[in-house]
């Protein structure tokens, strides 16, 4: 690529921006090649390796600035709703629930199901529930300070 004095303005401008902070590495790798540093050069005063430095560069040089400043990672790319939409479903179980109701994960799962009109596992289900604050409320089978069976036969048994 050849470096225009506008892309090294640009590049100098950015380093300087302490808004971008978390990408000065990829600014840096992009801007010692706008230099004329080698690959190897870069490689050792960035601790980058070789394709690093050529993938930043290329990307700089296809899509600009904006494409070594955006952090690409981490999201849910394989959702069959958005957030806002899972939200929307669960809010209008909630009010079925709040008109009087039973609601149970189950029945949840098949609506959700039928919905999306795919089959999908109870676990991916659940994690919908967590990702929304839902939790499982369940009553206690007996009471936590409950006496132990002795203590209560030895009690029946007093006269």
């Amino acid at each position: 690529m050849i470096f225009t004095p506008e892309h090294i303005k640009e590049l100098e401008t950015a380093l300087k921006d302490k808004s971008l902070a978390s990408f000065h590495k990829r600014i840096q790798a992009v801007y010692f090649r706008s230099q004329d540093k080698t690959y190897s050069e870069i490689k050792q005063l960035l601790n980058l390796s070789h394709d690093t430095v050529w993938r930043l560069v290329t990307k700089y040089e296809s899509d600009g600035l904006s494409a070594l400043t955006k952090d690409g990672r981490g999201g849910r790319r394989n959702a069959y709703l958005s957030f806002e939409e899972e939200a929307e479903f669960l809010e209008n179980e909630l009010e079925s629930a709040q008109a009087g109701e039973i609601v149970t994960a189950t029945h949840l799962h098949q609506a959700y199901q039928k919905k999306i009109n795919k089959s999908t596992s109870k676990v991916a289900f659940y994690d919908l529930l967590k990702r929304h604050g839902w939790r499982k409320i369940t009553p206690r089978p007996e009471h936590p300070k409950k006496a132990d069976a002795q203590t209560i036969k030895a009690s029946k048994n007093k006269i």
